[in-house]
């Protein structure tokens, strides 16, 4: 899959930590939950202009696509589960959950974190700047994957550019007859700069990214269930790669 745990993008990752962090490279316990904010995540932080999604190939491979293609419903604790069947190989689960926020001065960074239940495990945490109901930034990335140490990097990333989810082709409404978000939804088609296309079917029962399937065409995404009570589950403080300065 494209954006799971490419092989360049974990090396990338797991190679490139520097021995020492700028000043915005550390990263702070931000609730006593075990939630794990960037150190520029306070009331304060100057706000950080997004980047253009060539800027940074790596975090634009690991951008989870159902954060992508849906748009974010940070409640603290929600879960959703999908099974996620690749083209090639085993269906596997992932569970994303919305599992803490930091309310700042012009906005809220929200923790999400997903749990890719493959062979190595793998962690994928995603700090998703929120002002109002605006447009969601992703600001920072970290992968997780044992017995390494987890690393992050900076993203700056709008979630929904159009670089990143393609140009969309076709929308309808449609009607989810079956499971457990049963009702109506919308089914969206975009087209990627290779020419491939990208199927999404949103609905508002569907906790956190509202997105009920996905279909690529390396994998598919189907949401099995969801809840609450979520908690984190990254429980060391990542090695941080610092954000270059902006010219």
């Amino acid at each position: 899959m494209r954006r799971l745990l490419c092989p360049v993008c974990t090396a990338v990752l797991l190679s490139a930590t520097p021995a020492t962090s700028a000043p915005d490279a550390g990263t702070a316990p931000a609730r006593p939950a075990a939630t794990v904010a960037p150190s520029d995540a306070g009331p304060r932080r100057q706000r950080i202009r997004p980047s253009p999604p060539s800027a940074s190939p790596e975090a634009r491979a690991l951008v989870p696509p159902p954060l992508l293609y849906g748009q974010l419903q940070p409640v603290v604790g929600t879960w959703v589960e999908y099974t996620v069947r690749p083209k090639q190989g085993t269906p596997f689960p992932v569970r994303a959950a919305v599992v803490g926020e930091t309310p700042r001065e012009h906005d809220t960074l929200y923790q999400v974190e997903l749990d890719y239940q493959t062979t190595p495990r793998a962690l994928i945490v995603v700090w998703v700047a929120r002002a109002g109901t605006g447009r969601a930034l992703v600001e920072r990335l970290a992968l997780s994957v044992p017995p390494s140490a987890p690393v992050s990097i900076p993203v700056d990333l709008l979630a929904d550019h159009a670089a990143l989810r393609g140009t969309p082709v076709r929308q309808r409404d449609t009607d989810l007859r079956t499971g457990p978000f049963a009702g109506k939804g919308r089914e969206q088609t975009f087209r990627l700069e290779s020419g491939k296309q990208v199927t999404v079917v949103t609905a508002a029962r569907v906790p956190v990214f509202g997105v009920e399937s996905l279909r690529d065409a390396e994998s598919t995404w189907t949401a099995q269930k969801g809840g609450t009570g979520a908690r984190p589950a990254l429980d060391a403080v990542p090695l941080a790669l610092p954000r270059l300065p902006v010219p």
